[in-house]
């Protein structure tokens, strides 16, 4: 690797050695693809010193904790020589288990010949516990939800949407694809259940929830009842201006339902769609694309009725 004039070899190793992520080069040559060079952050990461890491091959972490669906997925890449991002149990030399984020990426030499995997590490630990418990709670919270409100047809319990919307934030991570987030919010629903009642109010919602999910219904779509009056989807693969284009249609159908609301400008039900379309970052969580589509839509529903709001 060639180094510009002010970049010495030295210096570049003793920045990376101070990284506070663990760092590590493994052979592509060799079977195993050991080990040839980790940093202190790694060696801190592990408990290992680096005389006992290098040699190693890059499974050591794993231990006999092999039953792990993103180890078939790193191994595929270290086969195809391609990046990818998982998170993985490991243990430490003490036994103790951590959860480590683990983004590779190839190394090739000048021929175009596959040479090293770079790999950066990182304890996510405490994340995937507040993810864990955050499951937990959504349990407690779906059977409280499933006991106030009876199911609607086409649509996933909370449980179910929050499991599908994870796995589709990791394969776009690892894919680099398209995620979009969305809420959905009938205009003025309070009102209309104040005036029509809460009966009418729970069918109004069976009809949008129908026709959301009719909208959103290919096997990389998921719809839910996020809260009693709102309606969270979770959808891949669309640009931007695609998912623009789908919304102001679920939103002319749903006008299109002529559902009455004389508290509505139209004096008929609309709704208002807020989210986000993005590419995610590896720092990127669901609880986090969440929020920021809650955010969108109480956006776009303070700046008027019957629209949509949607951040790229």
């Amino acid at each position: 690797m060639d180094f510009p004039p002010l970049i010495s070899s030295d210096l570049l190793a003793q920045a990376v050695d101070q990284l506070h992520d663990g760092i590590t080069i493994a052979d592509a040559r060799q079977q195993d693809w050991p080990l040839i060079y980790v940093n202190a952050g790694f060696e801190k990461l592990s408990g290992y010193s680096a005389a006992e890491l290098i040699g190693k091959p890059v499974r050591f972490l794993q231990g006999t904790d092999t039953d792990q669906a993103e180890i078939a997925v790193l191994r595929e890449s270290l086969l195809t020589g391609v990046s990818c991002l998982v998170t993985l149990r490991n243990y430490r030399r003490d036994g103790t288990l951590f959860w480590n984020e683990l983004s590779i990426s190839p190394i090739r030499d000048k021929t175009g010949e596959l040479t090293h995997f770079v790999g950066i590490q990182k304890d996510v630990t405490a994340r995937v516990i507040q993810e864990q418990n955050l499951r937990q709670s959504n349990l407690h919270l779906h059977a409280a939800l499933k006991q106030k409100s009876p199911p609607l047809p086409g649509i996933s319990d909370r449980l179910h949407f929050d499991e599908q919307l994870t796995g589709m934030l990791q394969t776009a991570k690892r894919t680099h694809s398209l995620l979009s987030v969305l809420m959905v919010n009938p205009d003025q629903f309070k009102r209309f259940n104040e005036r029509y009642g809460l009966a009418a109010g729970d069918a109004c919602l069976r009809m949008v929830g129908d026709r959301i999910a009719k909208s959103f219904a290919r096997n990389s779509d998921c719809v839910t009842r996020y809260n009693r009056d709102e309606f969270a989807i979770a959808s891949m693969g669309d640009s931007a201006e695609g998912m623009k284009q789908h919304l102001t249609k679920l939103r002319d159908q749903i006008r299109a339902l002529n559902i009455p609301h004389s508290d509505s400008p139209e004096g008929i039900l609309t709704i208002c769609i807020g989210g986000i379309t993005l590419i995610p970052q590896r720092e990127s969580t669901a609880e986090d694309l969440l929020q920021r589509a809650y955010a969108a839509v109480h956006q776009a529903g303070q700046r008027s009725h019957d629209c949509e709001c949607l951040i790229s």
